[in-house]
């Protein structure tokens, strides 16, 4: 798209993110008071994209690549290239909390949300990362599913490859024994490149839910296992996808 038609696609966009969200605000805004309506808020969250993602025309091609277990608890692992990422995984459907930057908790009625019903780290403080982990697995002591981006934030200079991924969702996965998804969003990048201008470019967001990874043991040296046994799944996807760039 020509700079200026991109201007005024990415502004029709954030025009009807605003007005969407706010006709599911009053809903969100009851569950957030209580944790036993979060999982009514996380399943109004998935309605919302549902409804959202067409109206910008943006196709959604989820690759299942196993079978759903209902009521089973997973931890969702996925890339992390594009803001997009985060309201993408609204449209899994596995309805789940996730962690994220402590900023997103600044953002008008949108933080009000995201801090009541999840969870908020700042990445650069130890004391935080531990108390966020802590919460992760008080989380899944109450029966929901988590999403991690254990590459930590929008990190890579080198598309399609990772940064390193941090403990925390492998560490909850080992200690509680709850499988892993890895989750490869192949176009997030192309739809909101992460630029200095913020656009929106409509397309196709294809996302691959890979096998879920169970834990072997509760042993401390699980962790590294899991931690690259799931990079290699991500990574091996995006390395496959020929037209990535």
């Amino acid at each position: 798209m020509k700079k200026n038609a991109t201007r005024l696609f990415t502004a029709y966009a954030a025009f009807l993110f605003i007005i969407t969200f706010l006709i599911f605000f009053p809903v969100f805004f009851i569950c957030a008071q209580n944790e036993k309506w979060h999982g009514t808020a996380l399943k109004t969250n998935y309605l919302w994209a549902r409804i959202y993602f067409p109206l910008i025309f943006l196709r959604v091609s989820m690759d299942l690549r196993f079978e759903l277990k209902k009521n089973q608890q997973y931890i969702l692992c996925a890339n992390h290239f594009s803001y997009l990422d985060i309201p993408a995984i609204a449209r899994i459907p596995i309805y789940s909390k996730f962690i994220g930057k402590n900023s997103i908790a600044s953002v008008p009625l949108f933080g009000y949300m995201f801090r009541k019903i999840h969870i908020t780290v700042n990445r650069s403080s130890m004391k935080s990362r531990a108390e966020s982990l802590q919460k992760a697995l008080s989380v899944i002591d109450s029966g929901f599913s988590l999403c991690f981006f254990p590459e930590g934030g929008i990190k890579t200079k080198s598309l399609p490859l990772m940064t390193p991924f941090l403990d925390g969702a492998f560490r909850a996965s080992v200690d509680k024994q709850i499988p892993i998804i890895p989750v490869s969003f192949l176009d997030n990048h192309k739809i909101i490149p992460d630029e200095v201008e913020f656009n929106i470019i409509p397309g196709k967001m294809r996302i691959v839910l890979h096998a879920p990874i169970m834990p072997a043991s509760q042993n401390e040296d699980e962790i590294l296992k899991m931690k690259n046994k799931v990079f290699e799944v991500i990574q091996s996807e995006l390395n496959a996808t020929k037209d990535f760039t």
